[in-house]
């Protein structure tokens, strides 16, 4: 297997729908209004929040194909899948659909008496079906990724990552409500559930075809209980700031952050292309041999990580203010450049701590990761409240920050034996650099200066990931080694 290009397939899935989202934002935004985008900004947020309330069952369909296939097993463990999708699961979503459609008469009085209100609950409808195909989707998603079907994989990511950008864009041309922009995300859900089925049946048929007996519903949840504690409340926590803003501050003030923000979190896809890729590795079968192996390349993937992610952190700090006003104009520019500046440090540190999790949860210690959420969701929910009604916008996006960073080095410290180590230095270099990088950007600092800090904190970066996060031999291989054996050497 080839680590480095599943790595690359999968960062292109996700890296094509983030170039169209830049295309799109703008478009929605003159189109349908700076109010609509940030209420579908919301309605992302809810959508990508329900989307990973699957039980954990997507990490457990991968974990456990993976290590099927690894033991020479695959046919059992697929009977076994099949029965619990057929007879389990699905009924399962469908309930879920329906609680969720007949919820709608219990938070529309608390919708604005405007067309904004009324627009979103004609989408509610949309909404509350997504759910259960995003769901399903997910699960097929699970089984393509523990076969190492990552091609198959990442083509539907880019097809229908770039749908739920550009679609809502089209429908802003022709009819600019918030309703017709859900519909049109919810039609290409619909689509790729459809898409991702079909990929199953040209792959690995026995996902989906053959006998299919009741398995029981223990045997999932059990595996997957803590995976969904995680599931449930880390998305809280990540999509959390954007309700509270809605309650909190007029609709301007969220478009502002939830736009700031959410080109920020777009980033994440490289930790989370390769975490990805790296997750069905760590979960199979795993002996005093093979687990040298796969530690090694866990740190290695955290200096790799640190080191693709700084100069593009330190670049976004340094050019916040240039970027907002350039793609969103001036206006945007000044409300939100902070954000961006602030939210940059947190995603470095974020995409680290994409790492530690992926092997915690593959390695079957995921109630670690759930704790540790159980533990930070209480001081973060008091915290917010505070930091919105205080410093607005720029108060949501520091303590976001801050609660990242304490759950990145929480999850370091818990990954095992290596600890904090691999981490340390580039945690520390990185946060630095672009906090320095973020200083200089702002209206407040000259033109010709703002140029030369975005380039010097772009060249900075570089040189920290290729000279001090880096290894000699990873180098080495990139210089002078052939793709080849690059791949066949960072896999275990």
């Amino acid at each position: 297997m080839h680590t480095l290009r599943f790595f690359a397939f999968n960062l292109l899935g996700h890296v094509l729908p983030m170039l169209v989202a830049l295309v799109s934002v703008p478009v929605i935004a003159h189109a349908a209004g700076v109010e609509r985008l940030g209420a579908l900004g919301i309605v992302w947020a809810l959508v990508g929040y329900f989307s990973f309330l699957d039980f954990g069952l997507s990490r457990v369909v991968t974990r456990r194909v993976a290590n099927a296939a690894d033991q020479g097993n695959l046919a059992e463990e697929l009977t076994i899948l099949r029965g619990f999708f057929w007879w389990r699961a699905l009924p399962g979503l469908l309930t879920i659909g329906a609680v969720l459609w007949l919820l709608r008469p219990l938070f529309q009085p608390y919708l604005p008496p405007d067309n904004l209100g009324r627009e979103i609950a004609a989408g509610w409808a949309w909404i509350a079906w997504s759910i259960p195909v995003t769901l399903a989707t997910n699960w097929l998603r699970g089984a393509l990724e523990g076969v190492h079907r990552f091609a198959r994989v990442n083509l539907l990511r880019t097809v229908f990552g770039a749908w739920t950008y550009a679609a809502p864009a089209v429908a802003a041309l022709v009819s600019p409500t918030l309703d017709s922009l859900i519909a049109a995300i919810v039609i290409g859900r619909v689509l790729a559930l459809l898409a991702h089925a079909l990929a199953c049946l040209r792959a690995e048929p026995g996902i989906l075809l053959g006998a299919a007996r009741p398995s029981s519903m223990r045997l999932f949840f059990q595996e997957g209980g803590w995976i969904t504690v995680s599931n449930i409340i880390g998305p809280l926590m990540v999509y959390s700031d954007r309700f509270v803003l809605a309650a909190l501050l007029p609709p301007k003030a969220v478009a502002w952050y939830v736009t700031s923000q959410e080109v920020m979190l777009r980033t994440l896809v490289i930790p989370g292309a390769l975490a990805g890729v790296l997750f069905p590795k760590f979960a199979g079968k795993l002996d005093a041999r093979s687990e040298a192996a796969l530690t090694g390349l866990y740190e290695r993937g955290i200096r790799v990580v640190a080191a693709l992610m700084l100069p593009l952190c330190a670049l976004a700090a340094a050019g916040a203010y240039d970027g907002l006003r350039l793609w969103l104009g001036e206006d945007f520019a000044i409300n939100g450049y902070r954000v961006v500046e602030i939210v940059a440090v947190g995603i470095f540190v974020n995409a680290i701590a994409y790492l530690p999790f992926a092997w915690l949860q593959a390695t079957g210690r995921s109630s670690l990761t759930a704790r540790i959420h159980l533990v930070e969701l209480p001081l973060y929910a008091s915290g917010l409240y505070v930091a919105v009604a205080t410093n607005g916008i720029v108060g949501a996006a520091a303590l976001w920050t801050v609660r990242v960073t304490v759950d990145c080095l929480l999850l370091l410290a818990y990954a095992g034996r290596t600890g904090l180590r691999p981490a340390a230095f580039p945690l520390l270099a990185g946060m630095i650099l672009i906090i320095a990088a973020g200083l200089w950007s702002g209206p407040m600092v000259p033109w010709p200066w703002r140029a030369v800090a975005c380039a010097a904190a772009t060249l900075t970066g570089l040189g920290l990931g290729w000279l001090q996060f880096l290894s000699p031999q990873d180098r080495n291989e990139v210089l002078r080694r052939p793709r080849r054996q690059v791949d066949n050497q960072i896999s275990p």
